[in-house]
């Protein structure tokens, strides 16, 4: 999806909690109870685990369920430790807070790594949960072959699936912000849960009668099961050690490596099957950017998320964050697998300038931009 502005938002009030020298305390550390006030001046209790403390004793706290709560200073009425130390949900456990949270009309559909709740069906419940598994699969095999070693993740990973549009946007306006409740899904990096709605054309056709019915509906129009793949990426991602949420991670990066794994599969029966393919509708975008792009658009993009975030050029933006990814992955492969673990070794809450965003690129794939690029657009040319 594209990045809102109520991202940009949350960032920036997290970043006013933190000054300048941050204590990143240890995993171990014992769960704490927290009581503050939340953005609204209403009184919260929050029991977790302390992933950052602030000189001025603001705090980023992480609950069981994986959610990360952020509390500035002023806003801290108290906090004490806890007989308990902390330790995640299962998964069992996970489905009942959310069903708990949702209502009965939801159901719980568990697989391997993931909980879905969702009022979509078994059936849709069931499609999702397969490609989710499938993504799983392929996106650690992918970066293993890679020699990247991703770790397990701390928490189960929750999906909630709507039966409907407007009750996702209703959902979504709450959760994230009325900018997302246009989108067709999305990652949420505060409660680590990926947000969709039932894409098969439920709005207007009657409930699909079985799994093989979704994928045919699903095929008509593969974008949606791109936008699926997209948002789960983006939760693999920050679940297997690729990257941490609340770092400094450039949004050309995130963005681009979902995309790099959405790309839709037309001959695939679920829309969705391999993982590397040139992705025809970023590329034609960036084919049509290449006509008017400026000639420092590379080093804006690497330096500053900027152009992303912007409504007007967020785009073309996209476009080219694929087609960067595209083209380091698969011609400076070892380089980028460098540069994945250096941003993931980033601690939450520490953001650098632009020029220290441009300075780690230039490390990891080289001082001479304009090099770069020329054999970047070289490669872009002839990508099939």
């Amino acid at each position: 999806m594209k990045p809102a502005s109520f991202l940009w938002r949350l960032l920036t009030a997290i970043v006013l909690i933190a000054s300048c020298h941050l204590a990143v305390l240890s995993a171990a550390e014992p769960a704490i109870r927290a009581v503050y006030k939340d953005a609204q001046q209403q009184q919260q209790t929050a029991t977790g685990r302390v992933l950052v403390e602030a000189q001025d004793g603001g705090l980023m706290l992480q609950a069981a369920d994986g959610s990360i709560e952020t509390i500035a200073a002023e806003n801290l009425n108290s906090r004490e430790a806890t007989t308990e130390p902390f330790r995640p949900l299962t998964a069992q456990e996970m489905g009942k807070q959310l069903r708990d949270e949702l209502g009965p009309q939801f159901e719980i559909t568990h697989s391997e790594h993931y909980v879905i709740c969702s009022n979509a069906g078994d059936k849709y419940a069931r499609w999702s949960a397969g490609l989710f598994e499938r993504l799983h699969a392929g996106f650690e095999n992918y970066w293993k072959r890679r020699g990247l070693e991703l770790t397990e993740p701390d928490f189960p990973l929750a999906a909630i699936i709507f039966a409907r549009r407007e009750d996702f946007a209703a959902y979504a306006t709450t959760d994230a912000g009325p900018d997302v409740a246009n989108a067709r899904g999305y990652y949420s990096l505060k409660s680590n849960r990926v947000v969709l709605y039932d894409l098969s054309g439920l709005q207007n056709q009657q409930r699909a009668k079985s799994v093989a019915e979704i994928n045919r509906r699903m095929t008509r129009a593969p974008f949606n099961t791109a936008t699926v793949v997209h948002e789960a990426t983006h939760q693999i991602a920050f679940n297997r050690g690729l990257h941490t949420r609340y770092a400094d991670n450039p949004l050309w990066l995130t963005e681009g490596m979902a995309m790099y794994f959405e790309t839709p599969d037309l001959r695939s029966r679920s829309g969705w099957r391999t993982i590397g393919k040139v992705n025809p509708f970023r590329k034609q975008r960036f084919q049509q950017l290449l006509k008017r792009r400026p000639v420092n658009s590379l080093q804006s993009l690497v330096q500053s998320d900027a152009r992303l975030l912007d409504a007007e050029s967020a785009e073309d933006a996209y476009a080219e964050s694929w087609a960067l990814n595209y083209y380091l992955i698969k011609r400076h492969g070892d380089a980028y697998a460098a540069y994945l673990k250096s941003l993931a070794a980033k601690k939450p809450l520490r953001y650098g300038t632009e020029q220290q965003r441009l300075a780690e690129f230039k490390a990891a794939f080289g001082d001479d931009l304009s090099k770069l690029e020329r054999d970047w657009l070289r490669f872009m040319n002839r990508a099939r």
